[in-house]
């Protein structure tokens, strides 16, 4: 969710013992076995029947979850493990409950530790009043002690296997393992959990999110904490959850842009949020992501849901909403189409109490709209949900590799280069794990890969390119495991090898140093769906400065921006204006240059009306807080934010009227004094 997070109050009492929980599950159900392939070959037989149960649920309908139901509402002031906004409207709970991390910044290492236990708590309430539990991870941004919303410090690469903050990554899944190990029911057994890490990566929002890594460092940030939770940690009640966002227009590829693979995936999720009152473009992309992630889900054997929804910025006060059947319009436009249909739960999120507008209504104008959703035979609430753990199931294993650091698309700055690679899987004894590169200037090289040791989950070994290598172009990696004379698999990825070129303090890109277009989308990093080319004056195209530009080319089929933006550390004290040379596409759509400065999103527009290049010059003095930033709305792009440059994006953003698809440039980006 981008809306920011209140931080949540801690249950009352500390003990876990004592806590009276409904009945285990039934005994499993006779008949062969169901096959499945899990995240987890090693999960628990309650965590992979629930898997079954969900992925198989096609035509029994939608389970409505509400995030933090148990804990925060506005109708009540103290959780006491059944008092429930969703309770309190329909008289029934959500099927799903939402939980996030109780960590925050400033908090002690003993209110984390207990924080763990707590949240353990919570779910054992969830599971009393027959919901499933699923998790998100609002972790704070371990390289600068910032929250989850300070994108600074290259965090995501510093958290990496071999980053500077790779210990502290360990430490808070540490603390999520517990919360995990203890979530069991009143037998002892333990509660399945759906954890949903690193959501919503395809935005900027969030220190692990687009522009601030490549997709195959991202890529290896999911996949390590899989690996850490379940390998290093012993965790066997998990499903693992991809949600990137939303906004894809049923555009596969651009969905799967990020996705870690089926070893590491166990649901596939989207999260949309709408401000238009169920705007015609909203509910086309919303069903065209659920039909195609339904169609990804059944060809991969994996569960398909709608992990975050809502009204934008929670229900609004009567006579304010645009809608009064918001609900029941998004059922009906989900269950529209026979894959969208196919969705398994849909949880929207918190109503924090207080002042904050909630997202499931407890009184007002919306309160009969979603009592007649849940009233709906095409949604199924707590009272409603059969035990889903009774199925028997038989999982599979395969041998899985993957190369985790350089990660695929990531740079190696300097030599030596080392190299990680985590295997799971194998059979017997007697194997081999290789790296190979493609023709360089110094041919191409294998290295041998020691076995992990210690404490180390590591094949490692050193590759050493030469100094012709270090230009600023790609190299191909492939990573082979091998048995005897047998190869057992093969996977490739790619390394930009070299300095990334410093640039004149002011200067966000010339775009002349990049080798190729991988290079490029190692530096800007596309958000939501688009095409992103290195142009080249030599090959026809036209530029700006020098002999390079950087193209999008979109489309509004079914998202309404899209965009690519690049991390920065620069200070522009005493810069007065920002350039940048823009090709437009006579659209008629809105050109949006986003500065993070001090923290805060700046914007500037220039026209797209006409088709002949131009160089825009907006001075700092109108720069103006984001829209969506009603917090700041006063700022202004002053010497103390200047000070502190992070992050530059382009967007493009669809306008009533405007063409619904097209190519920009832009070139020469730069703060001038």
């Amino acid at each position: 969710m981008t809306a920011p997070l209140r931080r949540r109050s801690l249950l009352l009492g500390t003990a876990l013992a004592g806590l009276t929980l409904a009945p285990a599950g039934a005994a499993l159900a006779d008949g062969p076995p169901v096959p499945i392939t899990v995240a987890d070959p090693e999960a628990t037989a309650r965590t992979r029947s629930l898997f079954a149960a969900l992925r198989d649920r096609t035509a029994q309908g939608i389970l409505l979850g509400h995030q933090e139901d148990l804990l925060m509402g506005s109708s009540f002031s103290t959780p006491d493990g059944t008092a429930s906004d969703v309770r309190a409207a329909t008289g029934d709970h959500p099927s799903v409950i939402g939980f996030d991390t109780p960590e925050r910044v400033g908090m002690s290492r003993e209110d984390r530790e207990q924080g763990a236990l707590d949240l353990a708590r919570s779910i054992q309430q969830a599971h009393r009043v027959g919901a499933i539990s699923t998790m998100t991870l609002h972790m704070e941004n371990l390289a600068t002690g910032g929250d989850f919303y300070d994108t600074s410090g290259d965090a995501l690469r510093a958290v990496l296997p071999g980053g500077g903050r790779h210990a502290a990554l360990v430490e808070h899944l540490d603390r999520f393992a517990t919360t995990a190990l203890h979530a069991i029911d009143d037998t002892g057994e333990a509660i399945p959990i759906i954890v949903r890490p690193w959501h919503e990566n395809a935005g900027a929002w969030f220190w692990w999110g687009s522009g601030n890594g490549t997709p195959g460092e991202y890529i290896e940030l999911f996949r390590f904490t899989v690996e850490h939770l379940r390998d290093a940690r012993g965790v066997h009640n998990l499903l693992y959850a991809f949600s990137p966002g939303g906004g894809f227009g049923g555009d596969r590829d651009a969905y799967l842009r990020t996705y870690p693979g089926d070893d590491f995936v166990d649901v596939l999720g989207c999260d949309t949020y709408d401000a238009s009152g169920l705007s015609d473009t909203y509910a086309r992309g919303l069903v065209a992501d659920l039909a195609m992630m339904a169609a990804v889900a059944e060809e991969k054997g994996k569960i398909s849901a709608l992990t975050e929804f809502g009204i934008d910025g929670g229900v609004r006060p009567d006579g304010e909403n645009v809608s009064l059947t918001w609900y029941t319009d998004l059922l009906r436009a989900m269950l529209s189409d026979d894959a969208a249909a196919r969705t398994a739960y849909m949880l929207t999120w918190a109503n924090y109490g207080g002042d904050a507008a909630p997202y499931t209504p407890v009184d007002g104008e919306m309160l009969a709209d979603f009592r007649a959703f849940h009233d709906d035979p095409a949604t199924v609430f707590a009272a409603d949900l059969p035990d889903l753990t009774t199925t028997r199931t038989r999982s599979t294993t395969s041998v899985v590799a993957h190369l985790a650091s350089p990660a695929d698309g990531s740079r190696a700055a300097t030599g030596p280069v080392t190299l990680r690679a985590a295997v799971t899987g194998l059979p017997g004894r007697g194997h081999r794990v290789t790296v190979s590169t493609d023709e360089g200037p110094a041919g191409a090289t294998e290295i041998a890969l020691a076995p992990p040791s210690g404490a180390s989950p590591w094949w490692t070994g050193t590759w050493e390119p030469v100094a012709e290598e270090l230009t600023n172009t790609t190299r191909e990696l492939t990573l082979r495991v091998h048995r005897g004379d047998r190869e057992l698999l093969a996977v490739r990825s790619v390394v930009v090898l070299g300095e990334e070129p410093a640039l004149p303090p002011g200067v966000v890109d010339d775009f002349e140093s990049y080798g190729d277009g991988t290079a490029l989308a190692r530096t800007w990093v596309a958000q939501t769906v688009n095409e992103l080319r290195l142009l080249r004056a030599g090959e026809g195209e036209v530029v700006g400065d020098g002999d390079a530009a950087m193209g999008i080319g979109y489309s509004f089929a079914a998202q309404d921006y899209t965009g690519a933006g690049r991390s920065l550390e620069d200070d522009w004290t005493g810069r007065s204006a920002v350039e940048a040379w823009i090709a437009p596409d006579g659209s008629g759509n809105r050109l949006v240059l986003q500065l993070v400065a001090g923290g805060i999103a700046f914007e500037a527009y220039p026209p797209l009306t006409g088709t002949d290049p131009f160089l825009a010059s907006i001075p700092t003095e109108d720069w103006r807080p984001a829209p969506w930033d009603t917090a700041n709305a006063d700022r202004r792009l002053d010497a103390e934010a200047l000070s502190a440059v992070s992050r530059f994006s382009v967007f493009v953003n669809a306008e009533e009227g405007g063409a619904e698809s097209g190519s920009i440039s832009v070139d020469a980006i730069r703060a001038v004094p």
